[in-house]
């Protein structure tokens, strides 16, 4: 039941998968099935090609350790024909007499000449000593001087023990010599009397060193040992130590971690002294080429799996990005949003059914959005209208007269700063009752702006700072009309009169990408978002003139579009920028037809 319940939910959990995500996963299953099979195959197909280079290292070792004791060997006979030697043997003889200084020089000349001519004859004998019964050295090769007294004693003790036979002494790993040692006996009458001790110091290193090359751009290090005891090692044994030299078979391979490095091992044991010959080659310069050939193959399909999603990715956008942006703009009318009508992408050119419906949708949309458009502004108008006729009834010439009655008086009797406030005062109202331009110019607008803030400075001194930032090219660019004023007056109202200490208001105009940007920016106590959305809403009651931050936006926007408006950016404890966002147009332009028909 368990499982049919969840063979059931898969199911459902499929059918109600878009279609895109129901080609992916149908096309991707067939490639991971595919990609199994192929692994498998590869897989077979490395390992067999392991097993081959495995038994070829092996191979090459064997030979290898034969050749090493095909050398050894000739140097065994070498020892042989020492101990043979007439002139050795007589020599010794001599030697264990009582002889006097010449005589005794002339025995050490004859032996040491014999033990060069044997060293000469084989390239990798380093020396030869000579130990004789009384424990005297003769000596030939590289080096004259044989070890420590007690190595010298343990030499003839091992060399006494094999009667005869040769005996071969390993040291440690360090030690790049292997020792041969093997005792003089007279075989006069056959008497097999001890005449001394032959000593050969072999260069086991020079000897492997020229061997051939197992692997070509590689470094392998080959040791020998016996038994757990490593003997020879071309590099440092120390990061050897580790490992267990005591080998089950007579020959194999493994692969082993030694501090953090794996290695190939291959080993033989031989017969020729119960050795064993070791090849430690790190594992990456052996197979890395082919763990490369494998992971390339591997990528080269995942790349290939994405490909082939990516294409069938592209190919079911082009049939369900259509429904899908009909589904969202849906939603967003369900919403009551009708002016994304204007923002909709151009329908699908395609005949079918989708293509259909998208376009009677969107023209259905379109013509909705043209009513409640049209609707709005003829209210807008009506208010327009509304406004004029309040205009109307009171007679602009008796308040310019009066105003300027009131200016000449302050003159007259020297008052500045009244005469200044009235002027001002005077050029605020006559702008705000005339009622010929919707648009003016910026220049126009920083005029009105500055009579207004004269006023304003006379009421608040020196705790308002003004400053008008405008770039020269912007002057004449066009604006509605009472834009920045009223924007002013807000700053005033919110910054100024809410802080104790100086304000410093300024308006920024300049152009950037065909755009206008006008910021009025205050060091007020700011505003929270709450009261930032009250304002977008016009849900706060205005001052002065009337002329809300919403009332800004609509107007920017009828006359402009929707692309253009008003924005707010406000931090609290740090002040508020006002931007108006215009095209860069020069010149008064008349963007809307009021309906006393200008």
């Amino acid at each position: 039941m368990a499982v049919k319940r969840l063979w059931d939910y898969l199911v459902i959990t499929f059918e109600n998968l878009k279609i895109k995500y129901k080609f992916i996963l149908f096309v991707s299953a067939i490639m991971c099935v595919f990609l199994l099979f192929t692994i498998a195959g590869l897989q077979y197909a490395f390992t067999t090609y392991d097993q081959q280079i495995y038994r070829k290292s092996s191979q090459v070792l064997s030979m290898s350790s034969d050749s090493v004791e095909k050398e050894l060997q000739r140097i065994q006979d070498i020892s042989f024909d020492i101990i043979t030697d007439s002139v050795i043997m007589r020599e010794t003889v001599h030697a264990k007499k009582e002889t006097n200084r010449y005589e005794q020089y002339g025995i050490q000349t004859a032996i040491s000449d014999r033990l060069s001519d044997y060293v000469s004859s084989e390239k990798y004998i380093h020396s030869i000593y000579l130990i004789d019964v009384t424990g005297k050295t003769y000596a030939a090769g590289n080096s004259i001087a044989l070890s420590a007294e007690e190595e010298k004693a343990r030499l003839v003790e091992m060399a006494a023990a094999r009667e005869g036979a040769n005996t071969w002494v390993t040291a440690d790993g360090s030690n790049r010599f292997l020792t041969a040692a093997r005792q003089i006996r007279s075989y006069e009458n056959l008497s097999m009397e001890n005449l001394g001790t032959i000593v050969i110091r072999v260069d086991l290193a020079k000897m492997v060193a020229a061997l051939p090359e197992e692997w070509e751009d590689t470094t392998g290090n080959m040791m020998m040992s016996t038994g757990e005891h490593v003997f020879f090692s071309e590099e440092d044994v120390a990061p050897f130590r580790s490992f267990d030299f005591s080998e089950q078979t007579k020959q194999g391979y493994s692969i082993s971690e030694l501090n953090g490095r794996r290695y190939f091992v291959t080993y033989v044991k031989t017969s020729f002294a119960n050795w064993t010959y070791w090849h430690f080659i790190p594992f990456d310069a052996v197979f890395s080429s082919i763990t490369k050939v494998k992971y390339s193959i591997i990528a080269a399909f995942i790349v290939l799996l994405l490909a082939v999603i990516a294409t069938v990715i592209h190919f079911t956008r082009k049939i369900t990005t259509p429904i899908e942006e009909l589904v969202k703009t849906m939603r967003h009318i369900q919403k009551g949003d009708f002016a994304i009508a204007e923002t909709l992408p151009p329908p699908p050119r395609h005949q079918d059914e989708i293509g259909m419906l998208h376009r009677d949708f969107t023209f259905m949309v379109q013509r909705i959005n043209e009513l409640i458009k049209e609707n709005y502004e003829k209210q807008l108008l009506v208010k327009e209208t509304e406004f004029k006729a309040l205009q109307a009834q009171i007679n602009p010439h008796f308040l310019y007269n009066t105003l300027e009655s009131v200016n000449w008086l302050a003159k007259t009797n020297k008052q500045t700063q009244i005469s200044q406030m009235v002027e001002s005062l005077a050029y605020l109202l006559r702008n705000s009752v005339n009622v010929k331009d919707d648009i003016v110019t910026i220049r126009h607008e920083i005029d009105l702006v500055s009579h207004y803030v004269t006023i304003q400075k006379y009421r608040f001194e020196e705790r308002l700072d003004f400053h008008i930032e405008v770039e020269e090219e912007v002057y004449d660019c066009c604006i509605p009309k009472l834009t920045i004023q009223p924007l002013i007056e807000n700053a005033i109202h919110y910054a100024l009169e809410k802080i104790i200490e100086p304000c410093t208001i300024t308006i920024k105009a300049y152009h950037q990408n065909g755009a206008v940007f006008v910021t009025v920016e205050d060091n007020g106590p700011g505003m929270d978002a709450q009261f930032i959305n009250k304002l977008r809403r016009g849900e706060v009651q205005t001052r002065g003139t009337g002329i809300g931050l919403k009332n800004i936006d609509e107007r920017t926007k009828l006359f402009f579009g929707e692309q253009y408006g008003l924005s707010i950016h406000s931090v609290q404890g740090s002040g508020t920028a006002v931007t108006v966002f215009l095209p860069y147009e020069k010149g008064e332009k008349q963007y809307v037809q009021s309906v006393a028909g200008r």
